[in-house]
């Protein structure tokens, strides 16, 4: 979920997928997305996030990350159980949606 907020803030494109539960309809898939994208190079993943132009974030990726933040699941305490990593992308996007305004 954490990679999944980051790809929003990146503005990185998910990939359509068969929803399991619904057959025919299709859900975003944000984890090929980060596995390419977001978590292939450490270093790269660091440069993006410390040069990301905070000043500057499209009214349209607000309003896409704008759910995150009421969700219980999108918490760092709660996602740090799973992953300490994945708590500061969690950190990281909730404090440039915040800066936002």
């Amino acid at each position: 979920l954490a990679c999944e907020g980051v790809c929003i803030m990146f503005g990185l494109k998910p990939v359509k997928k068969v929803d399991p539960n619904t057959p025919g309809k299709k859900i975003d898939d944000y984890w090929e997305t980060s596995q390419k994208e977001v978590l292939a190079d450490p270093k790269k993943l660091l440069d993006k996030l410390f040069e990301f132009d905070k000043d500057n974030i499209p009214d349209k990726v607000i309003s896409q990350i704008a759910p995150y933040m009421e969700r219980e699941d999108f918490d760092p305490a709660a996602i740090k159980k799973a992953s300490i990593a994945c708590e500061a992308l969690c950190l990281w996007t909730r404090a440039m949606y915040t800066y936002h305004f």
